[in-house]
């Protein structure tokens, strides 16, 4: 049984080079993380004229992990002057999903909803500086989207592979026809800019057919580099 009582808990991102991410979860286990999910996307390349050039976009691997609040300053901070990891770009961020996260059936933490309640207050009262954009896109379509947010000042992002599981039989999810070939794009920036990145992009797509896609965003709790500041 599940002995975690009134712990906040948040999801660390790391965001890193290609074959990075395992020294990352092992600096991270050492700090006291439990382990995490690694999986694999593409950093976007500067604009479109330089994918017309044949100047291919980087590839990158994507840590996820699951931990208490309490437990992200010291995973952070073990990170970031991890010697291994001098010479490693990358950016690392975390979200909160205290009201959220639950094992298959069972929550894992249990906290009273007045903790919550009042841990989401002071989160929303805390006015985070950086903001996490997702855009879920029809195959192909992650270049539109990252053209429309540099135009709007967002400097990168990072698109990950994945498909839809819907059957022909199945309804359509809130209008979209689940295909299978999908690609999530992550774009992380300022809060003051979230707005107008996010009608940049849905402008973008306002010519395209009812459901091509689904366009979401919620607040970073912390972001950071990775790598030497030098």
């Amino acid at each position: 049984m599940n002995e975690l009582h009134d712990l906040s808990s948040r999801l660390l991102i790391v965001i890193t080079e290609k074959h990075r991410c395992d020294a990352v979860m092992t600096e991270a286990r050492k700090a006291g993380a439990s382990g995490g999910t690694i999986m694999f996307g593409m950093g976007t390349a500067e604009n479109k004229w330089l994918r017309l050039l044949g100047l291919e976009d980087v590839e990158k691997e994507l840590l996820w992990s699951v931990m208490p609040a309490s437990l992200t300053s010291n995973v952070m901070d073990a990170l970031r002057k991890a010697p291994c990891l001098a010479s490693t770009r990358g950016v690392m961020f975390t979200l909160d999903i205290s009201s959220a996260l639950h094992l298959i059936g069972t929550p894992l933490f249990s906290a009273p909803t007045s903790s919550l309640e009042e841990n989401m207050s002071a989160n929303a009262s805390a006015s985070p500086a950086y903001e996490l954009i997702s855009v879920i896109v029809n195959n192909g379509g992650s270049d539109l989207v990252m053209d429309a947010a540099r135009e709007a000042g967002a400097t990168g992002g990072t698109v990950i592979s994945a498909r839809g599981t819907a059957r022909p039989e199945d309804a359509p999810f809130f209008g979209i026809t689940l295909v299978p070939e999908k690609e999530l794009v992550m774009i992380l920036c300022p809060q003051k800019d979230t707005s107008r990145i996010m009608e940049r992009i849905l402008k973008e797509f306002s010519d395209a057919e009812r459901g091509a896609g689904i366009a979401f965003h919620m607040p970073v709790s912390s972001f950071e580099t990775l790598g030497s500041k030098k």
